[in-house]
């Protein structure tokens, strides 16, 4: 008993002293008396002994106020040593600040100057990190809820592991000069300016807006995304962007290291305001709203009357839609091919659709750019020209030249982009779908797509003999269940219901009732269970989908359901043909009908 309360008081009177030992001396103590003694062994002369002789440890304190919110940093407390140039080779924290010609330091005298004073400019205005902090897991910013870690230094707890050796890498600073270093050809912003161009170049500009450079509106506003986010989230963005947001539609790009590391650097450098701008260049880029400097990034082409292709050719390339597009051997791995785009689409479509991409495909992923109409026009132009049919082998050979992009290897629908398309690609191992439907329908979808789409027109690729060849590989390969003669429903040819304003509001109220929970109440196929749902719901504001189905088929989709997909028989569930008609009216009533052509024609 009292050997056990011995060692219980001599483990207290340990803990006592630790505690005690911690609250009245300090490592930034420690570091300045090691610093004081070796400073005075390198002294050359009395002066440089008698600087340093006699100190006693304090904390260093600079507050810093040209550069954005007023800055306390308290970091040479620790790294003492950071502007004697004696301590080059020791090690941190007693190691020199290194010099940089690239930021302007230079020799005089045979001495370093600094361009950048710690003096006037602090250290966190570089480096981040928390610069009141005395000890090293708080003044690097190691708490996962501190928003500034010490940049390309420090990884927080919750980080990736994968992408933490990525994270480490003193060239992440330079996010940091170009606080204010923003001219072009800097070389101490080299990996900005890169990453600058990689957003250009991959079409980033199409869909983020950051003030000044872009103004794309499909996907979050960039302008402060140094501000908001770490580097680990801007980097597991860059690499998959899903693995934080899974309902995301930004591509995966499959960039190397070397490029995320850029793009993450130039995306860290995006804070708002630089510290280099004045309130007059501040007013007149909220005046202008950044037009001027947007547009000295993607610059205006003047298009000359007879070199429309040869033009249209040249900015198809510069404009970079291969970063997405497949085109010739060039293939993003994102959209849809675009090596015969003549063949599908006609000359109207594709300038319509490069005007605005979700005139023509209402729920197309692909950016509004702000080209001029000649440009698109010249782009369309080259588009158009190509009009060479691939070689048809085997059904097998033409299924994955020009069907497996979408609907896949394995015919499910998940093809290399299927994921970026809306509506999905069909599923073609769904018997229940496939075998409900007449070969002659499914042979019109080849022969002559599918109306507000992804699904092209391949009349003018295949003839009528090898796209049926096609379907009876599909049949055999991947639907694999025999067919059967499909049983006529007793469906109207057309609406038996005279649409009116009363028709309408009742077919709305039956649709919000019946059909909201997935289709949505704006009918856009956006409804809560949707997401649950695959194929998800037609979107019943696509007009150019609506307007091409016969009543007789919505008829038929709405009594008797959609074999293969969450659609059920609503004639099950009560409703009569008055009400589908009514549903139908107000289907209809939400979707113009258009004189426009859509596709290139078949024949």
């Amino acid at each position: 008993m009292r050997l056990a309360l011995a060692t219980g008081a001599f483990v207290i009177l340990i803990i006592h002293g630790l505690v005690f030992y911690k609250q009245f001396f300090h490592d930034w103590e420690r570091n300045q008396y090691a610093y004081f003694d070796q400073a005075r062994g390198l002294a050359k002369t009395e002066v440089e002994r008698a600087s340093v002789t006699g100190r006693s440890p304090r904390i260093e304190q600079l507050i810093v106020t040209s550069f954005g919110e007023t800055r306390v940093d308290r970091c040479e407390t620790c790294h003492i040593a950071a502007d004697d140039p004696r301590f080059a080779n020791y090690a941190e924290p007693l190691k020199t600040h290194p010099y940089s010609t690239a930021l302007g330091d230079y020799q005089k005298d045979g001495r370093w100057e600094r361009r950048h004073k710690f003096e006037d400019f602090g250290c966190t205005v570089c480096h981040d990190g928390q610069g009141r902090g005395l000890e090293p897991g708080y003044s690097h910013g190691e708490d996962p809820f501190w928003p500034d870690p010490l940049l390309g230094y420090i990884t927080q707890p919750g980080w990736r592991k994968e992408y933490l050796p990525a994270l480490k890498n003193k060239i992440y600073l330079e996010a940091n000069c170009a606080q204010c270093h923003t001219e072009e050809g800097f070389s101490g912003t080299a990996t900005v300016e890169r990453g600058r161009k990689l957003f250009f170049a991959n079409n980033c500009f199409g869909c983020h807006r950051i003030e000044g450079l872009s103004d794309g509106t499909l996907a979050p506003d960039l302008s402060e995304a140094g501000k908001k986010y770490k580097i680990d989230y801007l980097w597991g963005k860059i690499d998959d962007p899903r693995a934080s947001s899974p309902t995301s539609f930004m591509p995966k790009f499959n960039l190397p290291d070397e490029d995320k590391r850029a793009l993450v650097v130039f995306l860290k450098s995006r804070k708002g305001r630089n510290f280099s701008e004045t309130e007059i260049q501040r007013f007149r880029l909220h005046l202008t709203g950044g037009a001027e400097l947007v547009q000295a990034n993607v610059k205006p082409v003047d298009v000359r009357p007879g070199s429309e292709r040869e033009t249209g050719e040249k900015l198809v390339s510069d404009r970079s839609c291969t970063a997405c597009h497949k085109l010739g051997d060039r293939d993003g791995g994102i959209a849809p091919d675009l090596s015969f785009e003549g063949l599908m689409r006609d000359n109207d479509w594709i300038f319509e659709h490069f005007r605005n991409p979700r005139s023509r495909v209402p729920d197309s992923v692909m950016p509004s750019f702000r080209y001029t109409d000649a440009e698109f026009h010249a782009m369309s132009a080259d588009l158009d020209s190509l009009q060479s049919a691939p070689p048809i082998g085997a059904p097998a050979e033409t299924f994955h030249a020009l069907c497996e992009r979408c609907h896949g290897e394995k015919g499910d629908g998940r093809g290399k982009i299927a994921i970026y398309l809306d509506p999905s690609p069909r599923d073609l191992t769904k018997a229940a779908f496939i075998n409900s439907k007449p070969v002659e329908r499914l042979l019109h979808s080849v022969r002559y797509g599918v109306p507000g789409t992804s699904m092209p027109v391949w009349g003018k690729v295949l003839d009528e003999q090898q796209a049926r060849a096609v379907l009876e590989y599909v049949f055999a390969t991947f639907t694999k269940e025999p067919r059967h003669d499909v049983k006529p429903h007793n469906v109207p040819e057309s609406n038996p219901v005279p649409s009116s304003a009363g028709s309408i509001a009742r077919g709305e109220a039956t649709f919000v009732r019946r059909c909201s929970g997935c289709h949505g109440k704006k009918a856009d196929g956006k409804g809560p269970n949707s997401i649950d749902l695959l194929p998800r719901p037609r979107n019943l504001r696509n007009s150019w989908f609506v307007n091409a189905v016969e009543d007789r088929r919505l008829f038929d989709s709405i009594l008797y359901g959609v074999q293969g997909t969450a659609m059920p028989a609503w004639i099950d569930y009560g409703l009569t043909n008055d009400n589908v008609g009514d549903v139908i009216n107000f289907i209809r009533s939400m979707n113009r009908k258009s004189k426009e052509t859509t596709y290139a024609s078949a024949n």
